[in-house]
């Protein structure tokens, strides 16, 4: 008897992004990862039910890694500057294929409520609700938007940025971050999360 193939999903996720890196989100589909994976298209189907959960999957497991990223730079518990800097941090060291995965990914979620509302929750649990009342709180907050604005400029946008350009921004941020510092502390109002 023929024992039926196991469906590995973190493959399938993989060669999903692998599709998404060659073509963008618009040519994330079964049959492109079935393509991919050497599997039949039913197979990739009964993995994920939808296209939406396929790209669910695949946001839930960046999340996850971008997770631990962010806890190995800004630690256990980071101040609301910590957290900025640590966000600055790993978006200025991400690679630009990841780079551009995410961004495919962001581009394929527009309109599907779920994820969506996840990328909210991403959000708000790294900067809060983007009320600030100091002066600190300011500067981090135009930092934090800075990060998200120039990683939209470059990888959704497709904004010609060469890579030293991409490094001087985010030292300009980082330097901002930093100043930061010497103002208030950023802990003393709850704006921002701690």
């Amino acid at each position: 008897m023929v024992r039926p193939r196991t469906i590995n999903r973190e493959h399938l996720l993989d060669m999903a992004e692998a599709v998404v890196a060659e073509s963008g989100a618009i040519g994330l589909s079964f049959g492109a990862v079935a393509a991919a994976s050497g599997l039949p298209k039913a197979s990739i189907q009964s993995a994920f039910g939808t296209r939406e959960a396929l790209i669910e999957a695949m946001l839930d497991r960046w999340i996850a890694q971008e997770q631990t990223r962010f806890h190995d730079v800004a630690g256990p518990t980071p101040s609301a500057r910590e957290r900025i800097q640590a966000h600055v941090q790993i978006t200025a060291e991400e690679s630009t294929v990841s780079m551009q995965r995410v961004a495919s990914l962001l581009a394929a979620m527009v309109g599907l409520t779920q994820q969506v509302e996840r990328a909210i929750e991403w959000y708000v649990s790294r900067v809060g609700d983007l009320n600030a009342t100091t002066e600190e709180e300011r500067s981090l907050r135009t930092a934090f938007l800075a990060t998200e604005g120039a990683f939209f400029m470059r990888y959704l946008i497709g904004y010609p940025m060469h890579d030293d350009l991409w490094h001087q921004i985010f030292q300009d941020i980082e330097r901002m971050t930093r100043a930061s510092s010497c103002s208030t502390s950023a802990d003393s109002g709850n704006d921002l999360p701690n």
